[in-house]
């Protein structure tokens, strides 16, 4: 059975008091970017009461965004029963169940990137980077600089240049880190398992400012 979509302003709709997922200003930028593109194609799905069981982000880009209503489609099943939660969460999680050719992945963003901006996709030139370099055998790419330089990156500022100067700090746990960064205001890059910023920041398309530090290890 399908209902189709009505349009609904989105005043009506409130965020699912489960929703286990934050959205970043760096994720809606590329969800923005895409909805000015291409217009939504992602279904924002309600419950019967109009509360979000899929499409939170997708909501909140529209709302900065200055949009006032939006495509909807509303479910006959009330926001707390195991109906529900499963759209909640298999909107999420069920994506990740798919088997993903990485090495085709990076070449189809590299495409993207030649033609266009990888604005909208989810991804920016360093995390391309990343996945030629975790996607390629060293007789491909030597080290993540080479992989920088492949996925159109670039950092002619250090060529023929001293490496960057660096500050290493330690942390007992991951709260200590996000305390530090939050009261010392740092502008962090990407919230992986290490962290990095640069001083004075500079922003991402800013990449010339950017180098892998070497390891021993791929």
């Amino acid at each position: 059975m399908t209902w189709p979509t009505q349009m609904i302003d989105l005043d009506k709709l409130k965020p699912h008091p489960r929703n286990y997922r934050e959205h970043p200003a760096d994720q809606l930028a590329h969800i923005i970017a895409s909805i000015e593109q291409h217009g939504i194609y992602r279904n924002i799905v309600v419950a019967e009461d109009y509360t979000i069981l899929a499409g939170h982000g997708v909501v909140e880009a529209l709302r900065q965004m200055g949009r006032v209503e939006a495509p909807v489609l509303k479910l006959n099943i009330a926001a707390d029963t195991p109906a529900a939660l499963k759209v909640l969460t298999g909107d999420n999680a069920l994506g990740g169940l798919a088997q993903v050719d990485d090495r085709m992945f990076t070449e189809l963003l590299k495409d993207i990137k030649d033609l266009d901006t990888l604005l909208g996709t989810g991804y920016d030139e360093m995390m391309l980077a990343n996945l030629v370099f975790v996607t390629r055998t060293e007789e491909e790419v030597r080290d993540r600089n080479e992989a920088a330089e492949w996925a159109g990156a670039g950092m002619p500022d250090y060529e023929n240049a001293a490496l960057p100067h660096k500050l290493v700090i330690s942390f007992r746990s991951e709260a200590d880190r996000a305390r530090y960064v939050d009261q010392t205001g740092l502008r962090v890059d990407q919230k992986t398992k290490t962290w990095s910023t640069r001083w004075p920041w500079t922003d991402r398309e800013d990449l010339s400012s950017l180098r892998f530090e070497a390891s021993s290890n791929k």
